[in-house]
């Protein structure tokens, strides 16, 4: 089974709170069970250079956002047996915090529209995406808007971590 666990932030590489401890551990164990489990976040600006220096450059893209298009980039880096994608676009993450920004709802829009979108470029299909807390609320309601021949047999499950 193939899993995509999209979040906002994952331990080691950006945490402010739980979330980012359970993306850190979660997609390890169930890789150690024999899932194929993969973790995609944006690339903050608050990823250090120790982490960035790992990471490969996969691709970059365009992606469709209401009127226009926006650049994103793909990087991907392997820690602890887990692939973790991360995706660039320093309009919406270069920022001096992950949160409490004026326009988080538009920066979490175009990152669950870029999950949505690259699906098909990775090379790799996931069976399931675990979308987690409102930042990726948007995926599914993405998926649904591409070709069903690719993204039709995608399964969804949403986790709230905070229900404050």
């Amino acid at each position: 089974m193939n899993i995509l666990y999209a979040v906002s932030e994952s331990a080691p590489f950006v945490k402010t709170g739980g979330l980012a401890d359970v993306a850190g551990s979660l997609p390890k164990t169930l890789c150690s069970e024999g899932t194929d489990t993969r973790v995609i976040l944006p690339l903050y600006s608050a990823i250090s250079e120790k982490w960035r220096s790992q990471m490969n450059f996969l691709f970059y893209t365009y992606v469709h956002l209401a009127w226009r298009k926006q650049y994103c980039g793909l990087f991907s880096l392997e820690h602890e047996g887990v692939i973790y994608y991360f995706i660039d676009n320093e309009y919406y993450f270069k920022r001096e915090s992950v949160y409490g920004c004026y326009d988080d709802g538009e920066r979490f829009g175009f990152f669950s529209k870029a999950v949505a979108e690259i699906l098909p470029l990775i090379g790799w299909k996931p069976d399931i995406i675990n979308c987690n807390d409102w930042q990726t609320a948007l995926i599914p309601i993405y998926l649904r808007q591409e070709p069903a021949e690719f993204y039709g047999s995608i399964k969804t499950v949403f986790t709230i971590h905070n229900i404050e």
